[in-house]
């Protein structure tokens, strides 16, 4: 994968990373927030709520209540009361203890719950059992509710702002995709004055140097390559007087070759403008066809294959046919001797068409992958005439390709080999 195809994945991101680092802080946060609880405000709480009990308590012996009474006091403010004395024996609760028992010390006391005994003034002894365990269970309960409402809350608030300011991210990540698949035409919106404005304005201008570069790459070959036609004009004429020899024979074999660079050239240049291209309905079984019986005699040999008899397509046929007969030429130029025969197939869909040319040659390395349609590219650097050409047959396939609204890309396979892949929609 190279690097205009990478993407991070979700630990790598810097938005999962924001993300974990908030959540990190929000538990860090509600640890110091429990441990501060626990330890400060719980057991002064609790100091000062067991003080007001035992003066309620004495209060409430001083009022000798009945059990009706006693009865209301439990339901507003939560308390068990048991009394024992000249008045009866009573309890608004049958699982307390007896006063005897708690007097022996044979219950057991656990946490939130506090016995208290206190004398009546006409006699008897009032025991007052306090369940704070309940109390402080329901507030614990009500207070974690809120906690994690107000967590996932700020969690959600956090995602929504980090997301909307790495917007700028995702847009240049979009825009360097753009530019990977060559297309230049790419102008960020900037937005605010912080560093990601900073960074978005600085992509801006570069795309727009790099665009004026290659522009300016263009015209020079443009432009070198009319110059050339006079003088190329001039040798031919004074080749033409000299007496037939092999040097002729070496020197015309060199000016056919630059004439036919130079009309490559300029055809790539031409191919720019949508009238580079005469467009017709026209059936693309029978072009694939002609165009393979011309590798027929050549090894490794050559595969037609298609479901469809036929496929109706608006396109330019001549510039098509060149389209394959450089991909097919590319395809035998790389084989190996024990390579399989090329494959070349064509199949559609809906209103999509895809046409694959795949071999068993030498394949193309990884690292060349995302140049092989750039002018004057060759995997083979020597540019040795055993393998021939200038590095222009795929860039004119590439540009063709686009005319017509289609596209074109490569893949190696898992052995050896490759697969040029045209796709073109919105066929007829």
């Amino acid at each position: 994968m190279n690097k205009a195809e990478w993407v991070p994945s979700l630990h790598s991101s810097i938005f999962s990373k924001l993300l974990a680092t908030m959540l990190g802080m929000i538990a860090i946060l509600v640890l110091m927030v429990a441990g501060f609880f626990a330890f400060v405000v719980f057991p002064n709480v609790s100091l000062s709520s067991e003080n007001a009990v035992k003066e309620y308590t004495r209060l409430l012996a001083a009022s000798s209540p009945s059990l009706a009474a006693a009865k209301n006091i439990s339901k507003v403010a939560h308390v068990q009361v048991r009394y024992q004395g000249p008045g009866g024996d009573w309890t608004t609760s049958d699982a307390l203890p007896s006063i005897e028992q708690v007097r022996e010390g044979k219950v057991n006391s656990s946490f939130g719950h506090h016995f208290y005994l206190e004398k009546a003034p006409q006699g008897g002894t009032y025991l007052v059992v306090w369940n704070l365990a309940d109390q402080m269970h329901a507030t614990h309960v009500k207070l974690l509710w809120m906690l994690l409402v107000l967590i996932v809350f700020v969690v959600l608030a956090a995602y929504w702002i980090q997301r909307w300011h790495l917007r700028p991210v995702r847009l240049l990540s979009d825009g360097m995709g753009r530019i990977s698949r060559g297309d230049l035409d790419v102008a960020l919106s900037v937005s605010g004055q912080d560093e990601f404005a900073m960074l978005t304005a600085g992509f801006n201008d570069m795309v727009s140097r790099v665009k004026q570069m290659i522009l300016a790459r263009d015209q020079l070959l443009l432009d070198v390559s009319h110059e050339l036609r006079s003088p190329l004009t001039r040798m031919k004429v004074a080749l033409a007087l000299l007496p037939d020899d092999g040097d002729k024979a070496d020197i015309d074999s060199d000016l056919k070759e630059m004439e036919e660079m130079i009309a490559e050239l300029l055809e790539l240049e031409r191919l720019r403008t949508p009238n580079g291209l005469s467009r017709e309905e026209q059936d693309l079984i029978p072009i694939l066809r002609e165009v393979a019986r011309s590798f027929d005699e050549r090894p490794p040999g050559i595969n037609v294959i298609s479901s469809c008899e036929s496929i109706l397509v608006n396109i330019d046929g001549e510039k098509i046919r060149t389209v394959f007969r450089n991909l097919l030429e590319n395809a035998f130029k790389y084989s190996l001797p024990d390579s399989r025969p090329v494959d070349l197939s064509a199949q559609q869909s809906d209103h999509t068409v895809i046409v694959r040319v795949r071999d068993d040659g030498v394949g193309i390395p990884e690292a060349q992958r995302s140049a092989v349609f750039e002018p004057f590219f060759r995997v083979d650097p020597s540019r040795s005439k055993k393998t021939g050409g200038y590095g222009l047959g795929l860039s004119i396939c590439k540009r063709i390709t686009e005319a017509h609204g289609g596209t074109i890309q490569v893949e190696n396979h898992s052995g050896r080999g490759a697969s040029f892949i045209l796709t073109f929609k919105n066929v007829a």
